[in-house]
């Protein structure tokens, strides 16, 4: 029988191109290339409900600017994943980030997520909400949240 090797073999990273998710990108590639690794990098498109009042439909982004914003998740936000050399993918998908970063993690059978923190915490993060904190909550996987500063205490 063969040994199985064990260790973190898939790892999804939420992306939206904000420093934090640079900063869980960076961990995620550091990670992948010690472990040899795969990265998914997973960025979400939060449609808002809005109904057009003349006429009645939800409101869609065109597919010109869907395409703008997969050359710049791809070609900007992921330029460290072709840069390392490590095998990854790239998925685009429509809803809010923590559901779809959790539902791409199930479907990946991922050992890790991983995902920037901003860190705002108190009432802005009750008001605001927080991607983090809700993926913490609601994710199936192990999550791994990575701040810009790390020395700084978060209340």
């Amino acid at each position: 029988m063969a040994a199985r090797r064990s260790g973190i073999k898939r790892i999804v990273v939420g992306v939206d191109g904000s420093a934090q998710s640079a900063a869980a990108l960076k961990w995620a590639v550091r990670i992948a290339k010690g472990m040899g690794s795969q990265i998914t990098a997973v960025y979400a498109i939060h449609l808002p409900l809005y109904l057009a009042p003349e006429y009645g439909v939800p409101f869609q982004f065109d597919e010109e600017w869907r395409d703008q914003m997969r050359t710049e998740f791809e070609d900007k936000w992921c330029k460290q994943l072709r840069a390392s050399g490590i095998r990854y993918r790239t998925v685009m998908e429509d809803g809010r980030p923590a559901p779809v970063i959790a539902a791409v993690a199930d479907r990946e059978n991922a050992d890790i997520v991983v995902v920037g923190r901003r860190g705002r915490g108190g009432v802005a993060e009750l008001v605001l909400g927080s991607v983090s904190h809700e993926l913490v909550l609601s994710s199936r996987r192990p999550v791994l949240l990575i701040s810009l500063d790390g020395s700084r205490n978060h209340k």
